[in-house]
């Protein structure tokens, strides 16, 4: 009984694991002062994307989905694929720029759009919107190319970084279907 109840709990587990992974990258972006938190930030979202795509299918697999489960998965991969993300493009040089506050602003609350929206969706076959774990990744990955090379000192950077969350935002709640196989579970 106690042993069929602990497997049950693994898809809530791994999403624990990601909302902490975004958590954490949070507060390392504030708190500590590294010359490589970016990569570390980053790696810490894609490490994320892994335990959501796998407390998905630990929740099929297992027969294990709940309401609770799905809750707090779209609450955890705000933090993870919205949040952190939109921290790592604060951390460059945009500081008090508004047309990166605002973009940055527009990507999340469309982003929490999309998780809401997918909660309330019975599609099994497909996705409806970009899911915020790809938006996510990309920013992450974006992030780290951007640092990398000092894209932050070479003109229209800003511009770029603003139309890349707006096309991500875009996206998400688009109406566009994405195949499921190609994505995790959201």
């Amino acid at each position: 009984m106690i042993k069929g109840k602990l497997i049950k709990s693994i898809p809530n587990i791994l999403t624990m694991v990601n909302m902490l992974l975004g958590i954490v990258s949070i507060l390392i972006l504030i708190w500590v002062d590294h010359p490589q938190k970016i990569f570390i930030v980053t790696g810490l979202i894609l490490l994320g994307a892994i335990a959501d795509f796998f407390d998905g299918f630990a929740a099929r697999k297992l027969d294990a989905s709940t309401k609770l489960g799905k809750h707090l998965d779209s609450y955890a991969d705000i933090i993870t694929f919205g949040i952190a993300p939109i921290c790592l493009i604060k951390h460059f040089t945009f500081y008090g720029n508004t047309i990166i506050v605002v973009s940055s602003l527009i990507f999340i609350a469309t982003g929490a759009y999309r998780l809401v929206r997918h909660n309330l969706e019975d599609s099994n076959d497909y996705f409806i919107g970009l899911p915020i774990t790809v938006a996510g990744i990309v920013l992450a990955m974006y992030s780290t190319i951007y640092s990398y090379w000092n894209f932050y000192y070479q003109p229209g950077g800003t511009i770029a970084t603003a139309l890349l969350l707006l096309f991500l935002s875009a996206m998400m709640v688009s109406k566009k279907k994405f195949n499921r196989i190609l994505f995790s579970h959201k």
